[in-house]
């Protein structure tokens, strides 16, 4: 009997090995000064409307020259393409973009390098829309060295890949737009709420700010199950969700992260429209898509669960129940610890 423990020990050591050595391995892979990416170099993509000394000081501010990427420009027309809609003038066209194409698995990673000029638009607030417009394995770099409200940056990333050979969706382009502008329409009305609702908390602006922030990941990480429940229902069921089951989907999503209080109607209304569409759009909730939002979803939890933990005793009402679905490893230790438990009883 001591022997079969010890041999079950033996394994299981093994096993935690293989996956610790695997984990340093992909971690050295990722942080040992390579990029991993399939284009070459990476790829710039610089808003139409910047003057020359604009363009140096974003260049600057990127971190890049002319010998270290590829360089393409962003124009008013671009706009019209991706988004379906603007008047195709290329003052407008300020925000730039750095995209490297990453490889298989690693996800979408977005930096604001100028959180300052982008005014509307948070690192996470891009990744839902990148996902729904196809986008896969992309670190975006994003920056304005003169005050924008952050939308266009998405028409600099279609133009990157595009500009490389990778086709986008035009359909699922303009779709991933109105989701961003459905989504920033929705946060902000959270965060008004949210803050009228907690006046009495004597939350300092920094702690404001920090509150806002986790609102807006809670929402993030809301447009993440209402994909997710789509796909698996489409999945159980063969066909498409009801109006009823949309709008079931998108409350439960809501109280799950638990913003059901700081919602409108009319909030609830656009989330159900939105999700009707991602339905109707080829591509949308398909198998790569969900693996992709698997990975942005680890993003949305840890800027909640972080910034929960840095408001301290009202932290504690943002983080609703998205520590009940701690993921795979989590869950996982957890059973090789009840399974050692056992072996001592």
């Amino acid at each position: 009997m001591k022997l079969h423990k010890y041999i079950l020990l033996a394994g299981a050591g093994l096993f935690l090995s293989a996956g610790l050595i695997g984990q340093t391995n992909a971690q050295a892979a990722s942080d040992d000064g390579a990029i991993n990416e399939r284009w070459g170099k990476s790829t710039f993509v610089a808003g139409a409307g910047l003057s020359q000394q604009q363009l140096t000081e974003t260049m600057d501010t990127l971190k890049i020259s002319q010998d270290t990427v590829k360089m393409e420009q962003a124009t008013g027309a671009d706009l019209v393409k991706y988004l379906g809609y603007g008047s195709g003038d290329d003052s407008v066209m300020l925000s730039s973009v750095v995209v490297n194409r990453e490889y298989q698995g690693k996800g979408i990673n977005v930096e604001i390098l100028t959180p300052q000029n982008i005014t509307q638009i948070t690192a996470d607030q891009y990744k839902n829309p990148l996902v729904t417009a196809g986008i896969t394995d992309a670190t975006v770099k994003v920056a304005s060295v003169v005050k924008v409200t952050g939308e266009s940056a998405l028409t600099g990333v279609y133009k990157a890949f595009e500009a490389n050979g990778e086709t986008v969706d035009p359909e699922r382009a303009q779709l991933a737009q109105t989701e961003l502008d459905t989504t920033s329409d929705v946060a902000q009305s959270v965060v008004d709420n949210a803050n009228e609702q907690s006046q009495n908390q004597d939350l300092s602006d920094n702690e404001k700010e920090k509150a806002d922030e986790a609102y807006k990941a809670q929402l993030n990480q809301a447009l993440v199950d209402i994909k997710k429940d789509l796909a698996e229902l489409k999945e159980q069921q063969g066909e498409l969700a009801t109006k009823e089951d949309v709008e079931k989907i998108v409350n439960d999503a809501l109280e799950k992260n638990n913003l059901s209080q700081y919602v409108t109607k009319d909030d609830i209304n656009k989330l159900i429209t939105l999700a009707q569409q991602y339905q109707t759009t080829d591509g949308v909730l398909d198998k790569e898509s969900i693996e992709q939002l698997d990975k942005i979803s680890d993003d949305f939890k840890g800027t909640v669960n972080k910034l929960s933990d840095q408001l301290g005793k009202f932290g504690d009402s943002l983080k609703g129940t998205l520590e009940d679905n701690q993921g795979f490893f989590a869950n996982l230790w957890q059973q090789i610890k009840d399974f050692f438990s056992g072996l001592t009883k």
